[in-house]
């Protein structure tokens, strides 16, 4: 059985001159490009465990601000497994509800995912060990595990599948785009290219939004950083950390890093719903703004592009986000940029240390 979809690769028309080709992972069963990855662990590590001689039964059992923990819930009930995801107390309440909604046990502990990871490992998979159960636990990571990473590369088997059947030459695309968090779909996707000899040819850029923006971070530092803190709206990109493989990868490739404002994804989010009629949470509107605004694309690959030139967007997907919830998203960030304007016309500050900069 295929425990993830193939999703559509689809031409859609933006005010930018080059061809903008969108793959779009909403189609999932998790509604991401999570359940690639993290349904292509949960599979192996099922049979491997049902294939052993211990006799022991799988358990999957997963941290996740959100999006992760529905993925590795919904492969869960496809492989009829049972499923314990521990979130945060950020995550939203209409996530928690469809994580359960699947038959998954859901735990609410911690601030952030890696406080909710970390009383997973704590509280629950040790008690385990010390019980002495006849479960083989599956421990589902958000972003870094290979087999995630496997599962993701499956995307550019599709892109790559899609453009010789449609006779459009590799040559033609000038730059995969994709949203950063943790890693894991970009370590997929670099894998995907360098299947097909296309990792050195292809270049990629990799978009957060200030304040989780850990990826930049680590390449302007040379070394990989940890954040104390995230402040980005954006919490499906909201990891302290990257994994070691990103940044060498990232070294090794070239790849161009953008960094955007809150405010400015969350616009493009209602701009892209008005337009194609399909809302997208900030995770992916982070990819989709460089769509609408091709100088900071074009800035970003050292390139001018030509109509005749194609760039291809992962729309990864997500499951967190309502027209209403950007909406009020927007109207506070609004708010707040008029206040801090006005604090610092009063106090004459010249230099304003982002919290989210301070790393280990």
């Amino acid at each position: 059985m295929s425990i993830y979809n193939r999703t559509p690769l689809i031409r859609q028309v933006f005010p930018s001159l080059p061809q903008m080709y969108l793959k779009h992972e909403c189609f999932q069963p998790g509604g991401s490009f999570k359940s690639r990855g993290i349904g292509n662990l949960i599979m192996k590590q099922s049979q491997r465990i049902l294939n052993g001689k211990g006799g022991k039964k799988p358990m999957v059992f997963a941290s996740s601000g959100g999006n992760a923990g529905l993925a590795a819930a919904t492969a869960s009930k496809q492989l009829n497994l049972p499923c314990t995801v521990v979130i945060p107390v950020a995550t939203k309440q209409r996530m928690a509800d469809k994580i359960r909604a699947t038959g998954a046990n859901v735990i609410v502990s911690g601030n952030h995912w890696k406080e909710a990871d970390n009383y997973l490992k704590t509280n629950i998979l040790n008690q385990l060990e010390t019980l002495g159960q006849n479960v083989e636990p599956i421990y589902v990571h958000p972003f870094d595990n290979p087999e995630i990473w496997e599962g993701h590369a499956s995307m550019v088997d599709e892109i790559v599948e899609d453009f010789t059947k449609n006779q459009i030459p590799l040559n033609k695309i000038k730059g995969i785009v994709c949203s950063v968090g943790g890693g894991g779909l970009y370590n997929g996707i670099i894998q995907g290219l360098e299947k097909y000899n296309l990792a050195d040819k292809i270049p990629l850029v990799g978009v957060e939004t200030r304040g989780c923006h850990v990826f930049n971070t680590s390449l302007m530092l040379d070394r990989v950083v940890s954040f104390k803190k995230i402040t980005s709206i954006a919490t499906s990109l909201g990891t302290a950390n990257i994994s070691k493989e990103a940044f060498n990868y990232a070294k090794k490739y070239g790849t161009k890093s953008v960094v955007l404002d809150d405010i400015d994804v969350i616009k493009t989010c209602l701009r892209y719903t008005q337009d194609f009629n399909m809302v997208i949470e900030p995770a992916c509107g982070a990819s989709l703004h460089l769509a609408y605004n091709t100088d900071i694309l074009e800035n970003a690959l050292e390139q001018k592009l030509t109509a005749d030139d194609i760039v291809v967007m992962i729309a990864c997907g997500g499951s967190s986000t309502t027209i209403q919830d950007l909406e009020e998203t927007l109207a506070r960030l609004n708010h707040e940029s008029k206040k801090n304007s006005e604090i610092f016309e009063d106090n004459d500050i010249n230099t304003y240390i982002h919290p989210s900069l301070m790393v280990n």
